[in-house]
């Protein structure tokens, strides 16, 4: 089974990140503590990310850039992603067949591997789970990137989210590349800086 899972479809700025895991037939007990990336603190996350990464079967990760997202809506970018990252995984596994546990309600469009719709499956499925860690520490990471690139708004602190701290830069600065501009109030802020 691959686990699928994505971290940043709310925020205004930056990529979803999504990252398909195969988890190993018997997983340790340290595999065992991976949980809704959510539920953790960021020391704890960044700690399992290794333990995933190292014990895994197959981890993948892949992106829907904020001109992806405004261009094929969130939800089409997220899905795409997610069939990529699900094959990569797959490819790595040397199994086949897979069965791909897609976190939440909707199935991946055109998608050849087989799948099943898990709503809250961070909380269901432990390598659903461990995907939901990568994708959190890896996006993470890369809005901390993003902040060094574009000072000023905030990212490293808010991953992106509309904080009044983000707000009050966006109406300061107007947006910036790493910006969503079809997501509002990115759209009725000034002209992309």
């Amino acid at each position: 089974m691959i686990g699928v899972d994505e971290a940043g479809r709310g925020p205004l700025a930056g990529p979803v990140v999504v990252a398909a895991v195969a988890l190993p037939e018997v997983p340790s007990a340290e595999l065992c503590l991976s949980k809704d990336s959510k539920l953790m603190t960021p020391k704890s996350r960044e700690r399992l990310f290794g333990v995933i990464r190292s014990q895994a079967l197959a981890v993948s990760v892949a992106w829907a850039h904020p001109r992806a997202i405004d261009r094929d809506n969130i939800l089409a970018a997220t899905l795409s992603a997610m069939a990529r990252a699900s094959r990569r995984a797959a490819a790595r596994t040397g199994v086949a067949p897979v069965l791909v546990l897609v976190d939440g309600p909707r199935a991946i469009r055109n998608f050849e591997l087989a799948q099943r719709q898990v709503v809250d499956g961070d909380a269901k499925s432990l390598c659903i789970a461990a995907a939901s860690v990568i994708a959190k520490v890896v996006r993470d990471r890369w809005m901390e990137r993003l902040e060094r690139r574009h000072p000023g708004y905030g990212f490293a602190v808010h991953k992106g989210y509309g904080t009044k701290v983000h707000l009050s830069a966006l109406a300061k600065l107007g947006p910036c590349k790493a910006h969503r501009l079809t997501y509002e109030p990115v759209s009725k802020s000034a002209v992309l800086r």
